[in-house]
């Protein structure tokens, strides 16, 4: 008689606490990296590459070993559902997105680039695992360019000296 209520009000709670389902992780993978450099991909910047279909990934056959070709893996994790629905309507192996390192609002700067992905995922992804993915990013970078030094300031204004 115990276990039956008992039974009957663990459903209560959870039909008045229904979990989240977009934050339930699915089965297709989100790779965070770097481009490399070729003669197709001239210009340096962190990548993200999402799976469209299932075993189409970096343990995949054909297709992981593309996706070697095209970027050095510094991270992954499963994609939300939201983002996974996207990958229905797809006819590609990967959707890559880029951070260009060159680009006008970054201006070679490694850290405006790490909080420009931190700003498209952070509506999908947990602050803390942004953090790590961030770090992870930023110490691979660190590893492939030893000398690299964050650019200084822009200059804001002109100063003239009267003569």
């Amino acid at each position: 008689m115990k276990q039956m209520l008992l039974m009957q009000r663990l459903k209560m709670l959870a039909a008045q606490h229904p979990k989240q389902k977009d934050q339930e992780p699915s089965r297709l993978k989100v790779y965070y990296g770097f481009s490399k450099i070729n003669k197709i991909q001239k210009r340096e910047a962190i990548q993200v590459a999402f799976e469209n279909e299932r075993g189409a990934g970096y343990e995949g056959t054909r297709s992981g070993k593309t996706l070697r070709k095209i970027m050095n893996i510094v991270t992954e994790r499963y994609q939300t559902k939201k983002e996974a629905a996207d990958a229905a309507m797809c006819n590609r192996m990967f959707t890559s997105y880029y951070v260009f390192l060159d680009d006008k609002k970054i201006g070679g700067s490694l850290e405006k680039a790490l909080i420009a992905n931190l700003e498209a995922d952070k509506n999908k992804v947990s602050p803390r695992e942004l953090k790590t993915i961030a770090e992870k990013l930023k110490k691979s970078f660190m590893v492939s360019h030893p000398f690299y030094e964050e650019p200084s300031s822009l200059q804001l204004e002109l100063q003239f000296k009267d003569e």
